[in-house]
């Protein structure tokens, strides 16, 4: 069974009808639908499902509908209590009838079934939207309504009225790292030419793995059945879980000075040493002796040792890091890496090795 926005029950036999009714809001940097995965019960529309992220639960105390919060911190958010909510956390660029150039929204959560109705999102790009109602609102001018615009011709029904297309709000970050949005900002227009020409009929356009829907959703799938497209397609393309683990833990380790137990060791030797027992070609066994013998010894590898075993680009997430005034444990955090990498079968299906 599968739910629409409103809670009433469409069977699995209405399936292909449901879905050649929902507006074409897929993102129009992967390609994917923009949606939620909620029940009855679980809806990040409501305060009190993202108000239980660590990060916003000390918003429950403001008894609101919905709160305003700093952009980046959806933006750089990992919501590990509802993992598929990065899927519906969007921005839009909008056209309005009376201007001729498009502009970037803040964030809001976009749900799948719309129908006529249109969204409703901030217009600060530095702002987004945390939970609230999704219906028969009265916002004030800080928000903007729109509907989802076509990859094709508008539909006619839409003259006169705002228009957007919608980019997930993790995969706009990501396209940070590939060309600078600051840039693309200025030539909105251009980017829609390019991704509209890029998508019109390719056959990933609007992708949905429906059956891989249904069972991460609860809505009666009571085993996976697997991927169609031979990948969770509704995985966050930003943030590896497991990354970011390692992440926090190097927020919470601050880097302490330990002298060394024995005489010092010519760094040059004590390189050699680690090189031998950690090839460039390493195993988990490998990082874990490592490890071991680092922590013994005391010693503080040169960063020539680590940059041929771990490519660091490949981890957005150590920004973060690099720009803090922090003291980070550097060299701990990068073992923690390469214990991830050296897992292959975990390292495969990571995405990481498909910048």
């Amino acid at each position: 069974m599968a739910t629409s926005s409103d809670d009433s029950v469409i069977d699995d036999d209405e399936i292909d009808d449901y879905k050649e009714d929902i507006e074409d809001n897929n993102c129009l940097l992967c390609g994917v639908h923009c949606e939620i995965f909620y029940s009855k019960t679980v809806r990040p529309t409501r305060p009190t499902v993202l108000f239980g992220e660590d990060r916003w639960k000390h918003r429950r105390k403001a008894k609101a509908e919905h709160v305003m919060v700093p952009s980046k911190e959806v933006e750089e958010g990992y919501f590990p209590k509802y993992p598929f909510t990065w899927s519906s956390m969007c921005r839009a660029i909008i056209k309005q009838p009376s201007i001729t150039k498009y502009f970037l929204s803040g964030i809001t959560t976009i749900e799948s079934v719309h129908f006529s109705r249109p969204y409703v999102i901030p217009k600060d790009p530095n702002v987004a939207r945390i939970g609230g109602k999704t219906g028969n609102l009265q916002y004030d001018d800080t928000f903007i309504p729109f509907h989802a615009a076509d990859i094709e011709r508008q539909p006619s029904n839409f003259q006169g009225e705002n228009i957007g297309f919608i980019v997930h709000a993790h995969c706009w970050v990501l396209f940070n790292y590939i060309i600078p949005t600051a840039l693309v900002e200025k030539k909105l227009d251009k980017f829609i030419r390019a991704g509209r020409k890029y998508w019109r009929n390719n056959r990933l356009w609007g992708i949905s793995d429906w059956e891989q829907k249904l069972w991460k959703a609860g809505h009666g799938r009571t085993h996976n059945q697997g991927f169609e497209f031979g990948c969770d397609i509704y995985k966050n393309p930003l943030i590896v879980p497991e990354v970011q683990k390692v992440v926090d833990n190097a927020w919470k380790t601050k880097k302490e000075y330990k002298p060394p137990r024995c005489s010092r060791v010519p760094l040059e030797v004590a390189t050699m040493i680690a090189e031998w027992t950690c090839p460039i070609d390493y195993t988990p066994a490998d990082v874990k002796n490592t490890r071991i013998m680092l922590s013994a010894w005391q010693w503080t590898l040169p960063d020539s040792f680590w940059k041929v075993r771990l490519k660091e680009e490949l981890f957005v997430e150590l920004d973060s890091l690099r720009e803090s005034n922090y003291s980070i444990d550097w060299q701990a955090l990068r073992l923690d890496l390469m214990a991830l990498v050296s897992d292959r079968e975990w390292y495969v299906s990571s995405g990481l090795p498909n910048p």
